[in-house]
């Protein structure tokens, strides 16, 4: 009998300069199976992202030296475009750029809420 296929975990960058927040999407993501990398500013964002293959960032739009939108630019410069990327934000989604983003996810949000927007963003 053939051993049961090893299920392939996927990998989300999380970018968040909150670290309560980026603590709780860290802990809800890595609970319900995924591999999750953290960085709590640009930079950080940057360097993971040359060193890794993701299929979703998560990314807080207002942060400190490089924001969201900012990232979001150099994300899409640096890749074929394949990358899904949704923002995480206290902002109303109404007052989002939602160009070139495949998702949003309000804060506050649930681990439910949170959940749900990453299986719907990377079937």
């Amino acid at each position: 009998m053939a051993a049961p296929a090893k299920k392939i975990k996927k990998k989300i960058l999380v970018v968040d300069d909150d670290f309560s927040d980026l603590r709780a999407m860290k802990m809800a993501l890595e609970k319900e199976g995924y591999e999750v990398l953290a960085a709590s500013n640009g930079r950080q964002a940057l360097e993971l992202l040359d060193k890794n293959e993701f299929a979703l960032v998560l990314l807080d739009i207002r942060m400190p030296e490089i924001s969201g939108y900012e990232l979001l630019r150099l994300f899409k410069a640096r890749l074929d475009g394949s990358l899904k990327i949704a923002f995480v934000s206290i902002l109303p989604q109404r007052e989002v750029n939602m160009q070139d983003v495949d998702g949003f996810v309000q804060k506050p949000f649930s681990p439910e809420s949170l959940l749900a927007q990453v299986k719907k963003i990377i079937k």
